[in-house]
């Protein structure tokens, strides 16, 4: 019996550690192409498999690598059906109740007969996960694949399924979601979904208010080959109105709505095998104009501390509960199986808790169980007192009249909700050369920090300008930063141009992550007042040399005489040109001649509306002499609209 124990200890100790240790993969992620041109991205424990071809381009299948930790059993194995090519999982877009498929068209039966847009970016790597981006019109969806922890090992053994949907039109747009997953458990295709209490074989759905934390599969308690989790609530997720768990023949042939009957075997539609899927679905919600919408959800390996024994016990829970206002619990689930060759009578289990949480019945009667009978339990556990301890650890017994107990401990450990704090700033010093900013463009930065307890999941920033104020070419207002950690910060920089403005201006950043965490920062920057200047610059060196006119921030101006006087004896203009200010979409804005006097030009003309900047003339010289030439400014004249005078700044540039 001793010996006995002792295996059992070990045992546990083993799979508690391959479920529990906190190693990162995302520093051992790899990416490659394989013999049937897949785009594949893993690490230690899974890898995504991604469909490169235009046929069905963008479906996606996970398969294992290393699965659990100390496991051999579950290597190589698949969570999600893809070989060859992934093709039977496919995601609906439903917009304004037409429905679209992601990705690129396919005539094979799984969404062969649905609406499709335009692949417009195909899969690629960015930021350690597969982007894929497809145009359905003005609507541009964007698949992006990455690696998450699962909420019950606490490694990276899960794959965060993310689409961004963007309203690129002008007007409101009804979209929904739905992700079907043609879920496999190694070369299992018929293991039953568990939920909370139930073991799910049969088509059933679960709305919002009744989702799980999580459901998962596997295929045995005493010697599991697989262990696979979807999560469906929780920080790291934004949780579907509605679940079906169904036959894979009805989900691939219906693109939104489906032959589903409650209650009816998991055989496939029109086949005789059994074959299993899931279906996650966002209910349509308007997206304004100019406006996206995120929705997120996570699929890959589950955590399970397990003690094989005549009666074998596996016990799950979040490795890690964040509780807030809106979270004041989490799910402790035990699953028992009799492996024995007899029954086990009056089965009964027990949760033990430390004084400072409890649960409803903590100890339950099963009654009795016969050989191979596999069942499960679900208590739902919440602090005694408003006084949150940062760990506890857990206890849960289970026995029989005539079986020796069993019994598995668990560590959970509770974390504060993510807080976002942010700030933004000017970076570059602004100043005034010759009537103009510098540098402008210029840089403001935001900084965002996640000052709570817990991960913020997909975070985003968005910079917001003031008229006046606009985004340097090719720079985006939003910018997406993935996750932040706890205390983990964040310098976002933007490229601002300032237009004909000054004064002091105000210009704020919102950040906010997934689930309605939010914050803004405001802050104001001072331009400095632009003075109009009408000023000269010199080209050339030579014998020829050409004086330009030029004026900065002149929109003031409706009419002008510049006079320019010089010496006849150094210098002979040439001819005078017109500058860029009277040419416009290559055509010739109405221009009058300068006027050239003995040792005077004078330059009497209309400006332009609209104009803030350019050249009025250029007038080419011919040198007489060697040594400096003279050419100042005369009494020059300036008149706004209302045809009164008003003060011009004039320079020498040479």
């Amino acid at each position: 019996m001793k010996k006995h124990m002792l295996i059992i200890t070990i045992l546990l100790v083993l799979i508690t550690f391959s479920t529990g240790m906190l190693v990162s993969a995302e520093e051992n992620i790899f990416s490659t192409v394989d013999s049937n041109n897949n785009l594949r991205l893993g690490n230690d424990y899974i890898v995504i498999v991604e469909n490169q071809d235009n046929n069905a381009e963008g479906r996606f299948a996970i398969e294992t690598t290393g699965g659990a930790p100390l496991r051999d059993n579950d290597n190589n194995k698949p969570l999600v059906y893809g070989r060859p090519k992934p093709w039977t999982s496919y995601t609906t877009i439903r917009i304004d109740g037409e429905n679209f498929v992601f990705g690129g068209k396919t005539g094979r039966r799984a969404g062969g007969s649905a609406n499709y847009g335009e692949v417009i970016t195909s899969p690629e790597i960015r930021d350690d996960a597969i982007y894929t981006a497809t145009r359905f019109g003005d609507i541009v969806v964007e698949q992006i694949l990455g690696f998450t922890k699962s909420s019950t090992t606490g490694l990276f053994d899960s794959v965060e399924i993310k689409y961004r949907i963007k309203n690129n039109s002008t007007e409101l747009k009804n979209i929904g979601l739905r992700i079907m997953l043609d879920t496999m458990l190694g070369e299992n295709d018929g293991a039953p979904f568990r939920a909370g209490e139930n073991a799910i074989t049969t088509d059933r759905m679960y709305t919002r208010g009744k989702l799980p934390n999580f459901w998962q599969a596997f295929d045995s308690i005493s010697s599991p080959h697989v262990t696979s989790q979807g999560t469906l609530k929780g920080p790291g997720v934004t949780a579907p109105d509605e679940v079906y768990f169904s036959d894979w023949g009805s989900l691939a042939d219906g693109a939104w709505n489906f032959d589903f009957n409650e209650g009816e075997e998991f055989i496939r539609k029109g086949e005789y095998e059994i074959d299993s899927a899931i279906a996650l679905m966002w209910e349509p919600v308007a997206i304004s104009p100019g406006k996206e919408e995120t929705f997120v959800t996570t699929y890959g390996l589950g955590g399970i501390t397990i003690v094989p024994g005549l009666i074998s016990l596996g016990v799950t829970s979040p490795a890690e509960v964040m509780m807030d206002k809106t979270n004041w619990s989490f799910p402790v689930i035990a699953y028992i199986e009799n492996t024995s060759e007899i029954t086990a009578r009056d089965v009964q289990i027990r949760l033990n808790l430390p004084e400072s949480f409890a649960t409803d019945e903590p100890a339950k009667k099963l009654g009795d169980f016969a050989a191979g009978d596999i069942s499960q339990v679900v208590w739902t556990v919440k602090p005694a007192t408003e006084q949150v301890p940062e760990k506890i650890e857990y206890e849960v017994i289970v026995g029989a009249q005539n079986t020796d107990s069993n019994r598995v401990t668990r560590v959970v450990d509770f974390v504060g909700p993510p807080r976002i704090e942010a700030g933004i700033e000017l970076k570059d010093k602004l100043t005034v050369e010759v009537g103009k900013l510098t540098p402008n463009p210029f840089t403001v930065q935001a900084q965002i920090k996640n000052s709570g307890g817990s991960v913020l999941y997909d975070a985003v920033t968005e910079l917001i300008l003031p008229p006046g104020l606009v985004l340097a070419p090719k720079e985006k207002s939003i910018k997406y930063l993935g996750y932040l950690k706890k205390d983990e910060v964040v310098n976002v920089n933007w490229q601002v141009k300032a237009l004909n403005v000054t004064g002091e201006l105000p210009f704020a950043v919102d950040a906010w992550g997934l689930n309605n965490y939010s914050t803004t920062a405001v802050n104001k920057l001072d331009l400095p007042d632009l003075k109009t200047i009408i000023y000269l610059d010199k080209e050339g060196e030579g014998s020829y040399f050409t004086v330009n006119v030029k004026g900065v921030n002149i929109s003031k101006i409706d009419k002008f005489e510049v006079v320019l006087n010089y010496n006849p004896e150094q210098i002979k203009p040439v001819y005078i040109s017109r500058g860029n200010i009277f040419v416009k979409d290559g055509r010739l804005i109405p221009w009058q001649t300068p006027e050239i006097n003995e040792n005077e030009i004078k330059i009497n003309q209309d400006l332009p509306s609209d104009i803030t900047d350019g050249t009025i003339a250029s007038i080419h010289f011919k040198r007489l002499k060697e040594g400096d030439i003279t050419i100042d400014f005369g009494e020059s004249t300036f008149l706004n609209k209302d045809g009164n005078e008003i003060n011009v700044k004039q320079e020498k540039l040479y």
